[in-house]
């Protein structure tokens, strides 16, 4: 079974040992990320109150079921300023590095689903294997206006205990589509866990006109992930363009992807922006396509380089956010059969 050597700089590695610490695996150690100038002024104060968001992801708008097929994804995001005491933990380990007035925490449960090209018979030679992944995450998010860190633990695990067998042929009963063949060739069950740290500026352009309130924001991130789930560091930058461009740093969307938190304020009435980004990420470990660490089912060679692009809009009224992004992931293992495409749907409001 192929396996592919863990890999991080150095400088990465210490950072992601200080925030396990942090959100309680233990540890010490520190980084700083860079990114563009401070071009922008710090925006203007989040609302108050908590965020609920729902993300559902599947790549049904593409008329495809193959891949990555289906993630699903509730967070709940605190008020502004107002941590738990082990929010506050977190916050006193890492606020040496990540200077912030504002700092969130984030709580969150999900699934992924993956599936082979051809889900009406078992698994080719080559194919990925079923998979899926069942999680709890905790992070916090420091915010200091025009730059934003967040730091994120999943736990979860892969396999049957996962429930995504069921959720697929539950949900492929429902709009009466294919039942898939071969998930009891999906990888065996495993816990397994990532430690997420990404770093995003803000450089914010005001282009209003005496009857057209128009902003256009260029949103540069970097950010980098360990854990027995997969380790991988990605690079990439999302364009914005509309109104209430401040009051967020663009859609949530499921890892690993170009997104931001559920936190949003409402400065504004009505908010809306189109948006377009691109990311590339070097890949050094992925279970859901390698298969199990120990023993268990084989996977795939994976590529060690993935780009996403995406595009969308969001729209904003009062307490409540919509947004719709369309990606394209290029090839993940050698004989995929080109990219694959989903779209993302996120609904978040304000309590």
């Amino acid at each position: 079974m192929h396996r592919t050597a863990p890999f991080s700089t150095a400088r990465g590695t210490r950072f992601l040992v200080a925030a396990t610490l942090a959100i309680g695996l233990g540890g010490h150690a520190a980084a700083q990320s860079g990114a563009l100038p401070e071009t922008s002024p710090a925006g203007p104060p989040i609302s108050e109150g908590g965020a609920l968001s729902v993300t559902v992801e599947n790549d049904l708008v593409a008329d495809t079921d193959r891949d990555y097929t289906s993630g699903v994804r509730l967070d709940y995001i605190t008020p502004r300023n107002q941590l738990s005491p082990f929010g506050d933990v977190a916050k006193r380990q890492l606020n040496p590095w990540l200077k912030a007035e504002d700092w969130y925490e984030i709580y969150a449960v999900g699934q992924t689903i993956f599936t082979p090209t051809d889900i009406s018979a078992p698994p080719a030679r080559g194919d990925r294997p079923y998979a899926g992944f069942l999680y709890g995450s905790f992070g916090v998010a420091a915010d200091s206006g025009d730059q934003l860190n967040t730091v994120v633990l999943d736990v979860g695990v892969v396999g049957p205990l996962s429930g995504a067998e069921q959720t697929q042929k539950y949900v492929h009963d429902i709009i009466d589509a294919a039942k898939p063949v071969g998930w009891d060739l999906q990888l065996e069950n495993e816990p397994a866990f990532r430690v997420l740290y990404e770093h995003k500026r803000r450089a914010f352009l005001d282009l209003s006109l005496p009857f057209f309130d128009l902003g256009v924001d260029m949103l540069p991130h970097a950010n980098v992930s360990l854990g027995t789930l997969d380790i991988s560091a990605g690079a990439g930058v999302t364009l914005r363009l509309g109104a209430g461009l401040l009051d967020d740093y663009g859609p949530p969307r499921v890892r690993p992807a170009v997104g931001a938190p559920g936190f949003f304020s409402t400065n504004r009435f009505f908010r809306w922006y189109l948006f377009a980004g691109a990311e590339g990420r070097a890949v050094g470990r992925n279970l859901l396509l390698e298969g199990n660490t120990f023993g268990g089912r084989d996977g795939v060679t994976i590529n060690p380089f993935v780009g996403d692009f995406q595009v969308g809009a969001a729209a904003g009224l009062g307490a409540v956010e919509l947004s719709y992004t369309h990606v394209l992931r290029t090839e993940e293992y050698a004989a995929q059969p080109g990219f694959a495409e989903f779209g993302s749907f996120n609904i978040r409001t304000k309590f």
